[in-house]
């Protein structure tokens, strides 16, 4: 039987000894001599386990030069683009084997109505339910995407190359000329610097959140879209986006009005032409001839009436394809949407004018044999004109409570700014105002009096973020609905709510086991709340990229969420380094999107997706949280000198010289440091000592006491087993805990000052995830981490000897930087091979924040 992960291996192989002959070319033998003496080092320290070789490399890289430090990070970072390049890469081939095979894959939409049939629900009730299926995923421009899109636009160009490879009839020449050209684009690679000299603009996040667009999105939403029509004929339009990138001013300055204005021009510029280049080519195609079919009257009356409306145009193209009705329309659909692009007064007002014009052209070649034509390029183009319309992603503007408390000029500017965004590019584009940090129902509806002061009548939407906030938030949401003016917008709306509840700030307030309950059970509070009040409720999840900010698989994260009011409803983001991980491959955006509206199908029918509480889990997770958040709240806000200790033990100050965003790291304002610390330099920070404390700490207190029992353990797997909220919280948590590596974090000790007791603490942290491992590990009846997913766990353990020693150098660099008798010219030296260090860091685990 043939290894299926042989290629991955062969591709891994081949590009690791590409880019050390690249090294050699570019900086000489010694480099990859250095490279490899660090790395054979690091395999050392792994395998024995004893702080000897781990002092060993300590020491071996304590003794390169710092430019030579900065050279085996850039070395190392790089083979780790490879790498996770190669990865992706194989999860698209073995998607492709599944399709041969005529299997259906993991996480797909065949494999969901595949489970759902055994269940026992038939094709009505399945089309009765994808029928009120939501999902709206929701970019975000967070700050924990270290990879310049100069990288991605490579990295898509190396894809090509590997799927070229893959041809069994290449011959060897063109082996050899793929090979050459991955050394080229390898080379580019190395003299392209991954870290950026300036902090990006928010129109640089607007342009870089719109490139996914432009690169997989557009296609990818669209073909999973048709493919999930054929199954269920005349579903609509289940799949949306969103974005908040240039409408969130939480805490960042540089975003206002202007920013809402150009990424809302920007994404519609984006829309307007790949319409405009898709109904040119469609018109090359449609040669269809009045002789030989005939056309619908209504087609020729639109015709006449554009001759008119367009008469310019009309006598500048005379006859031209008078006898081919098809292409003369749509040569005046290519001039409309010109005119829409330049603002001029024969364009269309909006998107619905446009899918009316193709449409008719849909109905009149139906009705004339025309039918595989429709269904073909047409039937792509009236797709994604209905999913994207003019504005690709409906933009959300976030304000921060305390800011609509005593509104300044910038929040008026701001709903200025709205009003005429709307007015430009129609309610459709722009509709909701989310309120962050909300705490009170009066929260909400300051934000209702400015903006019905601003003329403006929008969703505000309330953000719960704290682990109180959480508990608060059925009370505020019913408070809420019983004032008129809520009540009121709700109504207008359809009966359509949205509240959004807060991964990242609650796990950072109260500790990951904590924050996953309470945000469980305050949607299931809101649900029972919309149900008595006849309101159709959308919960929009606020998730990070990593488990400390709600992270992880996104199937398994939907099918854990309790039952909305209706089923099968949902929002979500997808933030920072996330978004080009999961579509920055067209293939692999397929799969991810395919994933997220699979799981958003089955969530409809709770009973498939496990995802109510089985009798007794409230209960056991009740408990479970309350130990696990005195556990954290005890070191992380009872400790008075423990952000002292953080401050020095992880490179979180370190972290603002990293120009990966353009807002701060911390909210404005002159209180204690940590609670106005923002959750992902929290968490970056400690996935950079490779500790990822947030995403773990206090689970052990609370899960080892009922492991240790026979009795509790059988109930700790019965929930595993039976309850999809705790299967997930414990996947992610068995992730994590082998991602993480106390033996590395123990060597930043050494910048913790002795007056912080680093050893006392560290044993305090040490000891809760030995419990946590220990727990996790009985939960899952396994003997190591990941026993039952190989595949990880092979990969994690290759990749230890690359990242280790990255991490030994951070060490050594970030003590160099903190060394107060340097001067600011020493200082800057070694910036930036530690800004290379974070960067590789962040590869190496392929998580930042």
């Amino acid at each position: 039987m043939s290894d299926p992960e042989a290629p991955l291996r062969r591709d891994i192989r081949l590009l690791g000894e590409i880019l050390g002959r690249v090294l050699v070319e570019q900086e000489g033998e010694e480099l990859l001599a250095d490279e490899e003496r660090i790395r054979a080092l690091s395999r050392r320290a792994r395998r024995s386990g004893r702080p000897g070789p781990r002092s060993e490399l300590a020491a071996a890289v304590r003794a390169l030069p710092l430019d030579r430090q900065g050279d085996v990070l850039r070395a190392f970072g790089l083979y780790f683009q490879l790498a996770n390049l190669a990865e992706q890469h194989h999860r698209l081939r073995r998607r492709r084997q599944y399709e041969r095979e005529g299997k259906p894959g993991r996480e797909s939409l065949d494999a969901a109505f595949a489970d759902l049939s055994a269940a026992g629900i038939d094709e009505v009730g399945l089309a009765r339910a994808a029928a009120g299926v939501s999902l709206e995923l929701v970019l975000t421009a967070h700050p924990t995407e270290a990879t310049r899109r100069t990288i991605l636009t490579a990295h898509l160009r190396l894809s090509r190359l590997l799927r070229e490879l893959d041809d069994p009839d290449l011959s060897a020449a063109g082996r050899d000329r793929i090979g050459d050209a991955i050394a080229e684009e390898v080379t580019g690679l190395w003299e392209t610097d991954e870290v950026r000299s300036l902090r990006p603009r928010v129109v640089d996040e607007i342009r870089h959140g719109l490139w996914f667009f432009e690169q997989s999105l557009l296609e990818e939403a669209t073909d999973l879209t048709r493919a999930l029509r054929r199954r269920l004929p005349g579903v609509g339009t289940p799949l949306r986006f969103g974005t908040w990138i240039g409408g969130d001013q939480d805490g960042n300055p540089a975003a206002g009005p202007e920013t809402i204005a150009a990424a809302l021009d920007r994404a519609r510029e984006l829309a307007l032409q790949r319409y405009r280049d898709e109904v040119r080519l469609l018109a090359a195609f449609l040669g269809v001839a009045s002789t030989l079919v005939p056309i619908l009257t209504e087609l020729a009356e639109s015709i006449a009436r554009d001759e008119r409306e367009l008469a310019d145009y009309a006598a500048e193209i005379g006859a031209q394809n008078a006898g081919e009705p098809y292409r003369r329309k749509l040569s005046f659909v290519w001039r409309r949407l010109g005119e829409t692009l330049a603002d001029g007064s024969g364009g269309y007002s909006s998107a619905d004018e446009l899918l009316a014009d193709l449409d008719l052209v849909d109905r009149s070649l139906r009705a004339n044999r025309g039918r595989r034509i429709a269904d073909g390029r047409l039937g792509d183009l009236r797709t994604r004109v209905e999913v994207f319309g003019f504005h690709l992603a409906k933009l959300d503007v976030r304000l921060h409570a305390s800011d609509l408390a005593e509104p300044g000029p910038r929040v008026r500017e701001t709903l200025a700014a709205v009003r005429a965004a709307r007015e430009r590019h129609g309610p459709q584009a722009l509709d909701t105002l989310i309120v962050s940090g909300t705490g009170s129902a009066g929260d909400v509806l300051a934000a209702f009096d400015l903006a019905a002061e601003a003329g403006l009548e929008l969703s505000v939407v309330p953000l719960f973020e704290t682990i109180a906030d959480l508990a608060a938030a059925p009370t505020i949401v019913g408070e809420l609905l019983d004032e008129h003016r809520f009540a009121r917008g709700v109504e207008q709306r359809g009966g359509r709510m949205e509240v959004m509840v807060g991964y990242s700030d609650s796990g950072k307030d109260g500790g990951y086991l904590a924050a996953q309950w309470a945000i469980f059970e305050a949607q299931e509070a809101l649900a029972t709340l919309a149900a008595d009040r006849s309101v159709q409720l959308t919960i929009f999840h606020g998730r990070g990229g990593s488990a400390g900010r709600g992270g992880g698989p996104t199937y398994a994260a939907i099918l854990a969420q309790p039952s909305a009011h209706p089923a099968g409803r949902l929002k979500l983001t997808e933030q920072g380094e996330t978004i080009s991980f999961k579509y920055g491959l067209p293939g692999l955006a397929y799969r991810n999107l395919e994933a997220a509206l699979a799981a958003t199908i089955v969530s409809a029918f709770p009973a498939v997706s496990q995802s109510a509480p089985p009798e007794g889990a409230r209960e056991t997770l009740a408990r479970l949280a309350t130990v696990a958040h005195a556990a954290y709240v005890d070191l992380v806000w009872d400790d008075p000198r423990f952000v002292e200790f953080f401050r020095t033990f992880t490179p979180v100050d370190e972290l603002a010289l990293f120009e990966i965003g353009s807002r701060p790291a911390r909210r404005p304002g002159a209180e204690d440091y940590l609670p106005r610390l923002r959750a992902i330099p929290w968490v970056f920070s400690w996935t950079q000592n490779r500790c990822l404390l947030p995403a773990w700490y206090g689970c052990g207190a609370a899960l080892a006491p009922l492991a240790s029992t026979r009795d509790g353990l059988r109930e700790l797997r019965r929930l595993h087993r039976s309850f999809a909220f705790f299967r997930s919280l414990v996947e992610n948590l068995e992730m994590t805990l082998a991602k993480s590596s106390l033996e590395i974090a123990r060597g930043y000790l050494e910048l913790v000052p002795a007056e912080l007791e680093s050893e006392r603490r560290f044993a305090v942290i040490a000891a809760e995830h030995g419990r946590t491992v220990e727990a996790v590990k009985a939960i899952v009846g396994a003997k190591e981490l990941l026993d039952r997913h190989p595949v990880l766990q092979r990969s994690i353990r290759l990749r230890n000897p690359y990242v280790d020693p990255m991490n030994a150098i951070q060490v050594e660099l970030l003590r160099r930087h903190r060394d107060p008798t340097a001067d600011e010219e020493e200082r800057e030296a070694v910036r930036r091979p530690l800004l290379r260090s974070i960067a590789g860091i962040a590869a190496g685990l392929r998580n930042t924040g």
